[in-house]
């Protein structure tokens, strides 16, 4: 099944990634999840739509977890704020089966993730982010 491959797929990225890196990957892979949430919604396929809400839930997780609290400051405690409201509204959206509440999940999550990646774009440029590629980081392994 997609969702399983797919699932398992971003488990193993952090371990061949950096940072930045994986943070992006979770952020599509929320984004597909719940996309994939709102598919089976719109198709009756209730056990399939509890399976995407369930991993777009444990990539927000990861997400929440990869946050550095202790040198974030106020920005990394809205930015968590942002990560409870999309698990909200997820919940939300799956208990009344409203694809509203996915589709802003969606909206929030590709704004979230396009912030992200200017943010890592622009702290490689200003030489602030020092990472290695996917391929030098899986070899260093």
């Amino acid at each position: 099944m997609k969702l399983n491959s797919n699932h398992v797929t971003y488990q193993q990225a952090d371990v061949a990634c950096s940072q930045p890196q994986l943070v992006l990957i979770l952020c599509d892979a929320a984004i597909r999840y719940v996309r994939e949430a709102v598919d089976h919604l719109i198709a009756g396929n209730w056990a399939d739509k509890g399976k995407a809400v369930d991993a777009a839930f444990e990539c927000i997780s990861q997400l929440r977890l990869s946050l550095d609290h202790q040198n974030g400051g106020e920005i990394v405690e809205n930015i968590d704020r942002m990560y409870d409201l999309l698990s909200t509204k997820l919940t939300l959206g799956n208990a009344s089966r409203d694809p509203n509440q996915f589709n802003q999940v969606i909206d929030s999550l590709q704004t979230l993730r396009d912030a992200w990646s200017e943010l890592f774009d622009r702290l490689r440029i200003e030489g602030k982010l020092q990472e290695a590629s996917f391929m030098e980081a899986a070899m260093a392994r």
